[in-house]
């Protein structure tokens, strides 16, 4: 999958989407759901009117501050509702759309449409965002200590198809066409020597296909209870696509979820990334642009490859409120396999179900990394 610069919250994730300086992923089939139960108690109503009772509106701005930007406003807004040609097999259709504003003029926005067909045998995606950001680069390992500011402006297409070949196993392509330029915010002669980035100045067309497998056996993909979801991704970037640089960038994570009693759910996760060839550096995967070791500023630790483990628990203490305790420990390194320096993550939040048809929250996070606390602010679960 193309990552790209782009931030929108200190969360680091909006709904189906993720955004954090240094890395764009459309992470949709983390929280995109069928709708739980509704649809059985309705089967002898007419389409129509089970497309009505089962839409929901989701518009939350949300106001947020970190490090990177200061305080930032960001307004997601989306429709998530079954047509009425829908069956009861096929995923929620989600529609949205989102913009943001930070204190240091970090700015940007976009579209996504998300929908199921034939009984959820297909899953089709689309998406687009253009977005400009200052942020600060940190250099590629891991140094919080020394960073220089850079503005990056982008623009991004993606589409994907994935088929069912098997019961909850899909395979399929997606396609991404994007265009970056990455700038310096303070006069060369003064940065510090063997910092910037060998990108500054440069515009790239970056452009992959990505074959992708996916088995999910989840209960209920926003808020699940039980089951596994398995993801591995292969985006291949080649000058026969329309791509300035060649590189490969591989990504596998898993998520499995339990219920050891009935207001409880333990969430595990385990990613991997590695990227080969001629990446530039915000291809790279990097701690805080997404899901793994919240508590960090994005883009503090970044190398070529990155593993990432963590926990977390989820209570119901009543039917709209939650809370979650989560703990993680993870690395980046310069080779695949490679064991960098240790990096650990902490923390807890608060849940407050804001669809209630599809069991969506809206997240308050707070969490400690090895260097600085963290606050995220979002919609839907970390992962």
């Amino acid at each position: 999958m193309l990552i790209l610069a782009l931030t929108l919250l200190c969360s680091g994730a909006w709904g189906d989407i993720a955004f954090a300086p240094g890395a764009l992923e459309l992470e949709e089939e983390r929280n995109i759901a069928a709708i739980p139960g509704d649809l059985a108690e309705e089967a002898g109503q007419d389409g129509d009117t089970r497309a009505r009772r089962n839409r929901e509106f989701v518009v939350a701005p949300l106001p947020s501050r970190n490090p990177l930007m200061g305080w930032t406003l960001s307004l997601p807004a989306m429709m998530l509702y079954k047509p009425a040609s829908a069956t009861a097999e096929d995923s929620t259709w989600i529609t949205g759309a989102a913009a943001f504003y930070a204190e240091n003029k970090s700015r940007g926005g976009g579209a996504f449409h998300k929908m199921s067909l034939g009984g959820d045998r297909w899953r089709l995606m689309g998406a687009a965002f253009i977005a400009n950001l200052k942020y600060d680069y940190f250099g590629i390992g891991g140094d919080p200590d020394t960073s220089i500011p850079l503005d990056q402006s982008m623009s991004l297409l993606l589409a994907e198809a994935l088929r069912s070949v098997y019961p909850g196993l899909y395979v399929g392509l997606r396609a991404t066409l994007s265009t970056t330029e990455v700038s310096l915010e303070l006069p060369e002669d003064i940065l510090p020597p063997g910092v910037a980035p060998p990108e500054l100045g440069r515009e790239f067309d970056l452009a992959t296909m990505a074959p992708r497998i996916q088995y999910d056996s989840r209960d209920n993909q926003f808020y699940p209870a039980s089951g596994s979801l398995l993801e591995g991704t292969l985006s291949i970037g080649r000058d026969s696509f329309g791509s300035d640089v060649d590189y490969e960038r591989y990504k596998f994570e898993y998520n499995h979820y339990r219920t050891p009693w009935s207001k409880g759910v333990f969430a595990a996760r385990a990613a991997l990334e590695y990227v080969s060839g001629d990446a530039p550096f915000f291809l790279y995967p990097a701690f805080g642009s997404g899901a793994d070791l919240r508590g960090y500023q994005t883009g503090s630790y970044r190398d070529r490859f990155l593993i990432a483990t963590q926990a977390e628990y989820r209570h119901r203490v009543t039917p709209r409120l939650g809370a979650v305790i989560f703990a993680g420990v993870g690395t980046v390194a310069a080779d695949f396999g490679d064991w960098g320096k240790t990096l650990g993550s902490v923390g807890a939040g608060i849940r407050w179900v804001i669809a209630p048809k599809n069991n969506m929250s809206l997240r308050f996070d707070v969490a400690r990394g090895r260097d600085d606390t963290e606050f995220y602010v979002g919609i839907g679960e970390a992962f």
